[in-house]
């Protein structure tokens, strides 16, 4: 937050300047404060941006795009430790996967079961 206050600062104080000089009435501070501009955005690794004008914290905005997959992918490993079998109650996705799970187990008990029965019945025929 503190960052994005510091952003918007430099911003303003672009517009500010670049009203003085469409006026024509830069004064002698003006330049210190341009000074003062260009090394509080650099220090800040603000961009400058030729269509809107702006510097930008670019690494800030590829942060913020991030996609929902890929943030319920990064922490939905933090929430099963947290909250376990609790929080695959509410999850779709787990709900299915549990679902899968149980269905597997059973197919493979019964095969099992099936694999048993008929090794007896060749032994008690022998």
């Amino acid at each position: 937050m503190y960052k994005r206050n510091q952003e918007m600062l430099v911003n303003d104080t672009l517009n500010l300047l670049r009203g003085k000089l469409v006026r024509f009435i830069l004064e002698d501070g003006d330049m210190r404060m341009i000074a003062n501009l260009v090394a509080t955005a650099d220090e800040l690794g603000l961009e400058y941006d030729q269509e809107s004008m702006t510097y930008q914290d670019r690494k800030a905005k590829e942060a913020r795009r991030k996609s929902r997959a890929q943030l319920a992918k990064e922490l939905e490993p933090g929430l099963n430790a947290l909250f376990g079998k609790e929080y695959a109650k509410h999850d779709p996705e787990a709900q299915r996967q549990e679902t899968n799970r149980k269905a597997r187990e059973k197919y493979h008990a019964k095969k099992k079961k099936g694999k048993a029965n008929v090794s007896k019945a060749r032994k008690t025929s022998s």
